[in-house]
């Protein structure tokens, strides 16, 4: 079974015959580049897709051609921009009572209230290539 060029490169540096952070920065090129040519050609595909319908297969692979997601915009109203600057207000409090509570102080509001804290989550590390 023959494999790709990328698994070649992924290989090698399981194996340790490749630098890890060489194949890292290419394959990380690679991936730019294959991302600006999707980008590049996806209006033409699109447009030809819709020759054949919503759903088809061609030379052996399935397409399926969906509509885009609809997105709803609120910031034009003035109840919405209200809300959502109360809201930043409460994250804004709720991350100083966290800090607060570091040193084991409470944070207490306008009301005498003790501010409930955020429950914190953390991404993966990351490695970026310039």
């Amino acid at each position: 079974m023959k494999t790709s060029h990328f698994n070649d490169i992924a290989n090698n540096v399981i194996q340790g015959v490749t630098d890890p952070l060489i194949a890292y920065a290419e394959l990380k090129e690679y991936k730019r580049e294959i991302d600006q040519a999707i980008k590049d050609i996806e209006p033409i595909a699109l447009e030809e897709s819709e020759k054949y319908g919503k759903s088809f297969e061609l030379h052996g692979i399935k397409f399926e051609r969906r509509n885009g997601a609809t997105r709803y915009d609120f910031k034009h109203i003035e109840e919405w921009q209200m809300l959502h600057q109360e809201l930043k207000n409460f994250e804004t409090a709720s991350k100083q009572a966290l800090a607060a509570m570091k040193y084991n102080a409470n944070y207490i509001d306008e009301n005498g209230e003790q501010i409930p804290v955020p429950k914190i989550t953390y991404t993966k590390d990351s490695l970026i290539t310039k």
